[in-house]
């Protein structure tokens, strides 16, 4: 028997190839003999597009002396293959609704996420309107300004902006660029530390390279990484087992204003009432927080937090503006310092044995540019 292989889909299958083709009206699958690796392939119970088959060899060999062999398909498979494409749906609400949720979110405020995407604040607010009705929850807190994400909107952003940066993430793909060196972070190593050192981090890599910064919730990291980064950054106490550099150790003291501090160092000495404290409330993976610094420094302990951030970008910021004294991570907070936005209080850094490390993934290590570039930021100050 010929098995006419010329004709129908080929898939790669272990180290052999199959096709899918149509003999005297019914389907069958036909390919060489090969080995999966656990034995030939005849007799072998397999799973085919989510359907459990016991193939069986139908024919030794072809009549022209190849290795052709046949298997019989049931036709039920066929017709899964057939229709798997034009079946696939996504219960997912309209691009344009995403867009407007993500930039309200990202701005805190519908009127700039207006300005942003060139239409009105009407027409903002009755896109969230829509999803909020459409999966009945409130995403945004609309009784202050800025406004803020509740924890179900916090979870549905977080989604939003993965999906985002993967699709932008294939959208440059498209590009073809060599060399390029894409980094995967999250919002406040890349808002915090490259940004302000990013300049020089591409000066010293060179015209050479394109370098690209990919940047998620820290939770949502190793999806991103899973799209092509080629360089992550990460908390641990431990150094990781692939190729990396220490980025900078975790040092922290409370920074604030020149008013503030001064009200927290009249405090510490009883001449006043304890400044307010503003904390970081998304979930910990790892770094130290005020829970830290009052074991350190018990007599903080009892100083009143009085806002939380789901975001150092904007808790930094708040403090910036004299709304509270913030815990600062050094390297983190240095541009503020730098500018005098902020000034340290007159105490030691307090330090653990956590490091921010940036690391080689699969894709990095076999990068040369990447090497370069994980290099280049060691000891990123």
């Amino acid at each position: 028997m010929r098995a006419h292989a010329a004709r129908g889909h080929a898939q790669e299958i272990g180290r052999g190839r199959i096709k899918i083709m149509r003999r005297a009206g019914k389907p069958y699958l036909v390919g060489e003999k090969f080995d999966l690796g656990i034995g030939p392939f005849r007799g072998l119970r397999i799973v085919f597009h989510g359907l459990p088959y016991q193939l069986q060899d139908s024919s030794s060999a072809g009549e022209d002396g190849g290795e052709g062999m046949l298997f019989p398909l049931l036709s039920r498979a066929h017709s899964h293959i057939k229709n798997d494409m034009v079946n696939r749906r996504y219960s997912i609400p309209s691009l344009s609704s995403l867009v407007a949720f993500e930039a309200v979110a990202r701005l805190r405020g519908f009127a700039r996420a207006a300005e942003e995407l060139n239409t009105s604040q009407p027409a903002i607010s009755r896109h969230i309107r829509n999803l909020e009705i459409r999966y009945g929850v409130a995403f945004f807190h609309r009784d202050k300004s800025p406004v803020t994400l509740t924890s179900k909107g916090s979870q549905f952003y977080a989604g939003v902006v993965q999906g985002f940066d993967a699709l932008q993430s294939a959208v440059q793909e498209l590009k073809q660029v060599d060399n390029r060196v894409t980094l995967v972070c999250s919002h406040s190593v890349s808002h915090l530390l490259l940004m302000p050192r990013y300049g020089d981090l591409r000066n010293a890599l060179g015209n050479e390279a394109e370098l690209r910064v990919m940047t998620a919730e820290y939770n949502l990291v190793q999806a991103a990484i899973d799209s092509g980064g080629d360089i992550v950054f990460g908390y641990s106490e431990t150094a990781p087992d692939t190729e990396h550099v220490v980025v900078c150790a975790e040092q922290i003291k409370p920074v604030g204003t020149p008013e503030m501090v001064q009200q927290a160092v009249d405090a510490l000495s009883g001449k006043c009432e304890a400044p307010p404290l503003l904390r970081l409330q998304k979930e910990n993976y790892g770094w130290m927080d005020w829970m830290d610094w009052w074991r350190a420094h018990p007599e903080y302990a009892d100083w009143p937090i009085s806002e939380e951030f789901d975001s150092y970008v904007y808790l930094l910021e708040a403090a910036a503006s004299g709304k509270g004294l913030g815990l600062g991570w050094r390297s983190f907070v240095d541009p503020y310092l730098a500018r005098g936005d902020l000034v340290e209080m007159p105490v030691e850094w307090h330090s653990t044995s956590t490091k921010v490390y940036a690391r080689l993934t699969h894709f990095g290590q076999k990068n040369l540019a990447a090497k370069k570039c994980l290099s280049l930021l060691a000891n990123l100050q």
